[in-house]
């Protein structure tokens, strides 16, 4: 979709940052997909079925957790600067909650490996974390709005 094609108040940068944060739940997704299915093969091949679990859960949280702020930021693209950082640091406050919520649901339980889930989440961050740098990188962010003309 090319930005400057559609007319009207959400178009250039709005559009920019929905793009943005579009290819950013993909590139979640599909990170989350490879690194699930890969910690999920070694889980199995080092704890057995408990590591498979814990792989899972990992690559699950991780893409949902990386996945709230870009749709935040997908959903207040029309929005200001104070709009967005407040709906940001919401989604903030609401991924500390749910870790803590995670963390104590699977507080005592056997049927997955602890060690398992943690690198899996270590590892998905950091890949995460390449993907959104690259994505912003090769972005196309309009500097001025030109409906503001």
């Amino acid at each position: 979709m090319n930005p400057s094609s559609t007319a009207g108040a959400g178009s250039g940068r709005s559009d920019s940052v929905r793009s943005i944060m579009r290819w950013t739940i993909i590139a979640g997704l599909l990170i989350s997909i490879v690194i699930g299915t890969v910690a999920s093969f070694v889980g199995a091949l080092m704890t057995g079925l408990p590591g498979v679990w814990g792989a899972l859960i990992g690559a699950v949280v991780a893409f949902v957790f990386f996945a709230i702020t870009a749709a935040i930021m997908y959903f207040t693209a029309d929005s200001s600067p104070t709009a967005m950082a407040a709906g940001v640091m919401g989604g903030f406050l609401v991924k500390v909650i749910g870790f803590m919520g995670v963390g104590v649901a699977l507080r005592g339980r056997d049927f997955y490996d602890p060690w398992t889930l943690f690198l899996t989440l270590a590892v998905a961050a950091i890949a995460s974390l390449v993907a959104d740098v690259v994505i912003v990188q090769r972005a196309r962010l309009p500097i001025v709005d030109e409906t503001t003309r």
